[in-house]
């Protein structure tokens, strides 16, 4: 305790701050500048992250600094998308999305795998690489679809639930490949290190969906109450003192009543004209009905408990061996329970979440690539797995919508190059399947440049994909 207090407390240099200042100033301006020349901003971002990576400018304890403030914003990306998430069209197509997630992981593995069997590399040393390049990065895909407004589309969601589904599952091949770097050998792999990830991230989502329901049931049953309650004060007295209060309906809908119409309201049995006429007289009076009791209608509450939960189930779900970012997904899947979330959301946390984003492209991506590696690779073997590596994840995009049906070809297209972007999983996958083996330096040093440009060249080609003509086939 005596240590801890004689710690001297920490006074940043001013050359510090100025970096800092002028790195924030060159991610801004690399964004616009990508963004006017009609690229993806995201690409420029992860540009200037390398750039000062190589540059090494910045200090170390600002660098980790900048990175956990980029996992922030992974986790927020992540949030926002359960947020917006449709429960009755993830419902239709939960079992497209599966296919989707399901194929993206398998054809990169296949692809890649016998690309690299061809060029004479083991099957073990082939399948880790192929395993490296299978993910498809849930915040790359949250990222393209925001800056193409297709987050709340069909397809939007769709291709959101296959990168969650592909993100699962590519924690299942990782417990794959850390048994195998520790065994050497297929059959030293258990079953149950390997079928965790999956049988606790089905937990994760069943438990979630039931408090969603319970919760919005909750405040349903809350809402209706107290309109009733403000709607019996207004009653005339002979009405009001009535003890059977359940001729009365209300509209419960989620957001507030400006004014009643007196068609929703039941009237006693045997009640007289004049009754009838009195009811009618103040149902088309009364204003402001509250959607539900004070608290639940606190924006600031409702934000603060939802990004509480949001970290809780991040942990919880990274603790039990799934992953991080399923925990935050379902935790703004909960959240939008409250019908007036996804809209408070947007307008409180907007800026913010600009800068995250910008941070998490350029820090959380851009900082985890390997330079020296880049430089020991073979241009024969980088461009082959390149190549393979966006063959194998555009390929999923045939699972994207039924065949034969109007505007399949866009929509297989559209979807196969947004899967094609990977991330910041796929280099630290890279770095512990060298540490542990599985990769030599030189199928790690093309693993990881496959990866990079997979990384740049997936945004780019999406939008481009965008430019299809509507009545393609």
């Amino acid at each position: 305790m005596v240590a801890a207090m004689e710690v001297e407390p920490f006074h940043p240099e001013l050359d510090d701050v100025l970096r800092l200042g002028c790195f924030l100033m060159s991610l801004y301006a690399g964004s616009k500048l990508f963004s006017l020349l009609r690229v993806p901003a995201l690409v420029g971002e992860i540009g200037v992250g390398v750039i000062w990576l190589v540059s090494g400018c910045l200090p170390e304890y600002l660098n980790r600094g900048l990175q956990v403030m980029g996992k922030l914003g992974l986790l927020v990306i992540v949030f926002e998308g359960g947020v917006g998430m449709d429960l009755a069209e993830l419902r239709s197509n939960g079992v497209r999305a599966f296919v989707l997630g399901f194929m993206g992981m398998v054809l990169p593995i296949a692809v890649v795998g016998a690309t690299l069997l061809l060029l004479g590399y083991p099957l073990i040393e082939s399948t880790a690489s192929g395993i490296v390049l299978s993910s498809t990065a849930i915040g790359f895909i949250m990222q393209l679809m925001s800056e193409a407004g297709m987050v709340a589309t069909p397809m939007g969601r769709l291709v959101v639930s296959a990168a969650m589904i592909d993100d699962v599952l590519s924690i299942m091949l990782l417990s794959v490949l850390t048994a195998l770097g520790s065994s050497g050998e297929v059959g030293g792999v258990g079953v149950w290190p390997i079928v965790r990830p999956l049988v606790v991230s089905v937990g994760i989502l069943v438990a979630c969906l039931v408090v969603r329901a319970t919760i919005g049931k909750a405040l349903q049953t809350a809402r209706t109450c107290c309109t009733q309650r403000r709607l019996i004060s207004h009653l005339p007295t002979s009405l009001s003192r009535r003890s059977d209060t359940s001729c009365i309906e209300v509209d419960a809908r989620p957001t507030s009543v400006t004014t009643v119409q007196p068609a929703i309201f039941g009237y006693p049995e045997g009640a007289s004209e004049e009754q009838v006429r009195q009811t009618a007289k103040v149902a088309s009076t009364v204003t402001e009905v509250p959607a539900g009791v004070t608290w639940m209608n606190s924006v600031n509450i409702a934000i603060l408990l939802s990004m509480g939960l949001g970290l809780a189930l991040s942990w919880g779900a990274e603790a039990l061996h799934s992953t991080y970012l399923l925990g935050a997904f379902m935790a703004g899947m909960v959240a939008s329970a409250w019908p007036s979330f996804p809209s408070a959301w947007e307008h409180k946390t907007s800026q913010l979440l600009s800068w995250l984003v910008k941070i998490f492209f350029a820090c959380s991506v851009g900082f985890q690539v390997p330079v020296e590696a880049l430089l020991r690779a073979r241009f024969r073997d980088v461009a082959l797995l390149t190549v393979a590596a966006v063959i194998g994840k555009f390929a999923s995009g045939l699972w994207a919508a039924p065949m034969c049906t109007r505007g399949c070809t866009k929509s297989m297209v559209q979807v196969g190059f947004a899967m094609v972007g990977r991330g910041e999983i796929g280099f630290l996958v890279a770095g512990a399947s060298l540490r542990s083996g599985l990769l030599t330096e030189e199928s790690h040093s093309a693993t990881v440049w496959a990866l990079m440009l997979a990384t740049l060249l997936g945004p780019i080609m999406f939008q481009a994909s965008l430019r299809l003509n509507g009545e393609d086939k």
